[in-house]
């Protein structure tokens, strides 16, 4: 099945309507607010979305300029009527592909530690101990694209 995934322009619509999904999926449940700066954007970042009709059902955020040459993957979340239809993956896989173009050579992330077993599939692995995060164990994991 064929994903439709792209790169959202910052502040556009899909930007806001992936935000609120961010929101919803990450924030609401765990208590915290949508507004915390911890969960603000930077224009540098790039934002892809995986839309189905035309609505944003998941999001990815790559920090390129995390470190030289290496790549942060963050606040990624799909809505949960899509969850195990490919649309996780299809993220991921684009932003490795602009990474790459990009010249990073490493990606890395805070895995929740139920997502885990998602990003071993993607060939990603666990470089740490556990650690909190916003209230939850997490892991960082990365991969050498």
């Amino acid at each position: 099945m064929q994903h439709t995934v792209q790169i959202s322009q910052f502040n556009s619509e899909y930007h806001k309507d992936a935000r609120l999904l961010r929101a919803e999926v990450l924030r609401k449940p765990l208590g915290l607010a949508a507004d915390d700066p911890a969960f603000s954007d930077r224009e540098a970042d790039v934002h892809f979305i995986a839309l189905d009709s035309a609505k944003v059902v998941g999001i990815v955020v790559l920090v390129p300029d995390y470190k030289p040459g290496v790549g942060k993957l963050r606040q990624m979340a799909t809505a949960k009527h899509v969850r195990g239809k490919g649309y996780g993956v299809a993220l991921v896989q684009a932003l490795e592909k602009h990474a790459t173009e990009i010249g990073i050579e490493k990606i890395v992330l805070h895995s929740r530690h139920y997502a885990v077993g998602f990003y071993e599939k993607l060939g990603y692995q666990v470089t740490s101990d556990v650690f909190q995060e916003v209230g939850i164990n997490h892991f960082v994991m990365n991969k050498q694209l």
